[in-house]
Formats: structure tokens, sequence, C-alpha cells
């Protein structure tokens, strides 16, 4: 179960989804010109602020905390290309509090790996984890390690996700659609679509995608340091 919103809460949930569409569909042409990109860095972690703030209503430290420093990592990647590693060690460290956060509150991972659902969720998560490192990231790339590291930790947090109560089902769909949005950054920094509308359309996709893996993290963890364990 998830905790109910206040209508402060849901007005903040409104404008995070507003802000985020907004980026999504003008974003792009905020990073016109040379770096560093003052108003792509605001717009871009505006909407995962606006998250995290909604955990820290609901004293959910543990979840605000990752929900920042994901903000942080939004703001890297947009700041500037030379800032880009810092942007995925910033969100790096966000997976580490939702790691923390999953395991305390979750089943176990014996319980759940005992459950032919969440096995079968795990071992294909694994397997995207290694065709997207290698499909879309070239090895001759100097960034091809830090990278892989990354992946690794993002796809550990996913699969922790799966050992949480059965309700909180939103968390784990939200952790996977994080997952898969990291594909499309991927695709789109190093293989470049030919066609404009292509590639903005590829954009938009990932970062919608993106955003909605953060809100349903947030709003399916919200009280999640006080839930029973319940499978």
């Amino acid at each position: 179960m998830t905790v109910k919103l206040d209508v402060v809460q849901l007005g903040l949930l409104a404008l995070c989804a507003i802000l985020a569409i907004a980026y999504g569909a003008i974003g792009s042409s905020l990073y016109e010109g040379a770096p560093p990109y003052l108003a792509g860095t605001i717009f871009k972690a505006s909407s995962i602020i606006i998250l995290g703030i909604i955990a820290l209503i609901a004293r959910s430290r543990l979840l605000a905390t990752g929900l920042l420093f994901g903000a942080l990592g939004d703001a890297l990647l947009a700041w500037s290309p030379d800032t880009f590693l810092y942007g995925a060690f910033a969100f790096l460290i966000g997976h580490l509090f939702y790691i923390t956060l999953f395991l305390r509150a979750g089943i176990g991972v014996g319980a759940a790996l005992k459950q032919p659902s969440r096995l079968l969720g795990a071992i294909a998560l694994i397997a995207a984890c290694f065709v997207m490192t290698s499909l879309l990231v070239p090895r001759v790339n100097p960034m091809f390690a830090p990278l892989a590291v990354y992946t690794g930790v993002l796809t550990l947090m996913a699969l922790c996700s799966f050992t949480l109560p059965s309700s909180r089902w939103l968390v784990m769909a939200g952790a996977v659609l994080f997952f898969i949005s990291d594909g499309f950054v991927a695709w789109n920094m190093f293989h470049l679509a030919p066609d404009p509308a292509l590639a903005y359309w590829r954009s938009f996709a990932g970062w919608m995608i993106y955003w909605a893996g953060q809100a349903a993290i947030c709003y399916g963890a919200l009280g999640l340091h006080r839930a029973p364990r319940v499978v």
C-alpha cells in the first residue's frame, strides 16, 4: 500500500508532471550555444527536486535523498558534456540510497528468489543489463568502463526493488522504467539519429520514461520506511 497524498503533495505532484512534460517538449532548445547551460540545468532538475520535496514532507528521508541525488545527476548531465560522468556518479549514489531503503523494507532476498515471477524478472533484468551495455556503449569509448559500473549499480537497484512487498509493485515498475530510460540515454548519446524529428522523439520518450520511473518510485515508496513486512 502507498501513503495517501495531502492537498499540498498532490499540488506538487501536478506541478512536477507539468514541468517534466514541458521539459521533454522544449528542453532540447535550451542547449544551443556553448556550455554551461544554466536554463537547461534548472529546468531539467526541477521536476525531480519536487519529487524529493514530496518525499521529505512524507518524512521518507532515504527516498528523498535518493531523489535529490537524482536531481543533482540531472543537473550535472545538463550543465556541460564535461560533467556527464559526475552526473552518472550522482545517480549512482542515489541508487545506493534506494538500495538501502528497499532492502530494509523488503521481504528478504531469499524469500524473493523463492517466488518464480520475481526470479524470472531478476534473470531478465540481468540479461538486459549485459545486452544493453554491450550493444549501446562502444567498447573503445573511454566511458565504457565507468558506465558499465554505473549500469551494474542501476541494475542492482532495480533487482533490490523486487524484494519489496507485492503491494509496492509501483516501486518495482518505477525501477524497471528507470533502467529502461538509461538505455535511451546511451542510445541517444552514442548512436545519433540522422533524422532530427526521430532524435527529438527518442529524447522525449527517454526523458518521460525516466521521469515516470522516478515518480513511480517516489509515490510507491512513500512511507516505506515504516511499512510492515507483508509479501
